[in-house]
């Protein structure tokens, strides 16, 4: 497969290129910037065949099989659909679109076009979750009655300024950070839970520093979901607590298993 490379950001070398280079059957073909020095700098560094000066031309590239959408949140509509509709499978960044309505219409797109339309949650396919999935199948720690799950990171770990910052593009740590939480109780408990009540602190106007959230599943499972880019005291916190009738499962950055994680037990 033949990869093209959308927005030469930071995250695109953890997420794509190194798991790429350990793939055979996988070439890094292209990669665009609206900068052409910008992308040429990361085809140098990543190992991209070329590069080009815009995501036109990567979407326009006849030796691409499927793009991967790097660029911020606010633009992955727009792009997805243009790939999709050039005839390239799309591997998109998370979140996936800015609002409901944005995705359905990409989903929409994907499934006209027959094309593989994906969110790139790598978290969902590690060992660790088919861990946590064997131990709460075994009943270790009984029925599932609720969850906490939370993504905070320290004040200043994302500086005010930074993109993530910029309501017009998506920014905001429920957008940024909380689509992880959001994801794990979903996969946990399901996907259609009601929003009991949200608390929300913005230091930019309309923009969530932190968000804490209670949530309530149609069967009575109750959750809290918190997200937060301005932690003090460089608190970081990134977990998924399991609430049993029989005990608690705790799993400790299930965001990103290969960088260090852990599953503990605790039983009545």
């Amino acid at each position: 497969m033949r990869l093209g490379l959308i927005a030469a950001a930071r995250i695109t070398e953890p997420a794509l290129v190194a798991p790429a280079r350990e793939l055979d059957d996988v070439t890094l073909a292209v990669v665009g910037a609206r900068d052409l020095a910008r992308a040429e700098q990361a085809a140098a560094d990543w190992g991209v065949e070329r590069a080009v000066g815009s995501y036109e031309e990567v979407i326009a590239s006849d030796d691409v099989d499927a793009v991967y959408i790097a660029t911020p949140a606010g633009y992955h509509r727009h792009w997805t659909i243009e790939a999709l509709r050039a005839g390239k499978h799309v591997l998109c960044e998370k979140p996936f679109a800015s609002n409901a309505d944005e995705a359905r219409e990409m989903i929409a797109v994907g499934r006209e076009t027959g094309l593989i339309l994906m969110e790139a949650f790598h978290w969902r396919y590690h060992p660790m979750v088919a861990q946590m999935q064997a131990i709460l199948d075994s009943g270790a720690i009984g029925e599932v009655e609720g969850a906490d799950a939370a993504f905070d990171l320290p004040e200043g770990e994302i500086p005010m300024g930074d993109i993530r910052w910029d309501l017009a593009i998506g920014g905001g740590s429920l957008m940024d950070l909380g689509c992880y939480p959001v994801q794990w109780l979903r996969w946990l408990l399901g996907p259609t839970p009601e929003v009991v009540s949200a608390t929300a602190t913005c230091p930019v106007e309309r923009v969530d520093g932190h968000i804490q959230a209670e949530l309530r599943w149609p069967d009575g499972q109750a959750a809290t979901l918190s997200s937060s880019m301005i932690e003090p005291d460089g608190r970081m916190d990134v977990r998924l607590t399991v609430y049993g009738s029989a005990g608690t499962m705790i799993a400790m950055n299930p965001l990103a298993p290969q960088n260090g994680a852990s599953i503990t037990i605790e039983t009545d």
